[in-house]
């Protein structure tokens, strides 16, 4: 056993690792960063679901087909993907990493997102890009959420991560207090990217929750505009 092996198992030995979100001890091998019972308690997305936006339907019969709103009006993006629904386990866990500064769950929800999402889409991407936040919400926060889960994905599979190629040029409410027809006011005109950094390129574009679709979609008509050939979205969970 090597030093690094000898010290590691020591550590786990006097300060046995917790679970980032019931405070468990992690006993079995399998559990790096949360226990079994959190971890099934994850409420991951099924199919059938829509194909263009990835709604699931609450039938579990039958096959994929567009939902009432993508036959409507399709969305600016090429397809949107989800790894688990905002409810549970899920959406406690987004809520600690994101308002609570448990920085600790940026590794293990980063690499969720990278793994489950890698078989959600079928394409490529040339680079990955996070929906990003404006200068004010990182004062406050102290981080973007959407980078540092794009960070890990682009590290894991081995694409790059543009951290600023889309902008948000100016400040908005947040899109959970507003009703789903005051955000798409919202965000509207909120977002610009240079041309030269998206021009026919495939862009995963990442973020942390999927609500109305408002936010990715209008990133996604501006990645277009200026370019870019396609644009998917990945995101850890979308409401229902």
């Amino acid at each position: 056993m090597g030093f690094r092996n000898f010290f590691a198992a020591a550590a786990d030995f006097f300060f046995p690792p917790l679970c980032l979100l019931c405070r468990a001890f992690l006993t079995a091998p399998h559990e790096t960063y949360f226990c079994r019972p959190c971890s099934e308690a994850l409420p991951l997305i099924s199919g059938p679901l829509c194909p263009r936006c990835g709604m699931p339907f609450v039938s579990q019969e039958g096959a994929d087909h567009l939902c009432s709103r993508c036959i409507g009006k399709a969305p600016a993006f090429d397809t949107a993907r989800a790894v688990g629904i905002y409810a549970g386990a899920m959406k406690q866990a987004i809520h600690l990493f994101k308002y609570n500064s448990r920085s600790l769950l940026a590794a293990p929800l980063g690499t969720v997102l990278a793994q489950q999402g890698r078989g959600l889409l079928e394409h490529e991407h040339d680079v990955i890009m996070p929906v990003p936040l404006h200068a004010r919400r990182i004062r406050q926060r102290g981080f973007n959420q959407s980078l540092v889960l794009a960070r890990q994905v682009g590290k894991l599979w081995g694409v790059a991560v543009a951290a600023e190629g889309l902008e948000r040029t100016r400040w908005t409410d947040p899109q959970t207090m507003l009703p789903e027809r005051q955000r798409l006011r919202n965000v509207r005109d909120a977002f610009s990217c240079r041309a030269t950094a998206v021009e026919k390129k495939s862009i995963l574009l990442v973020d942390d929750v999927y609500t109305s679709g408002s936010t990715v979609n209008e990133c996604a008509k501006v990645l277009k505009r200026n370019g870019a050939r396609r644009v998917d979205v990945l995101t850890l969970a979308r409401t229902l």
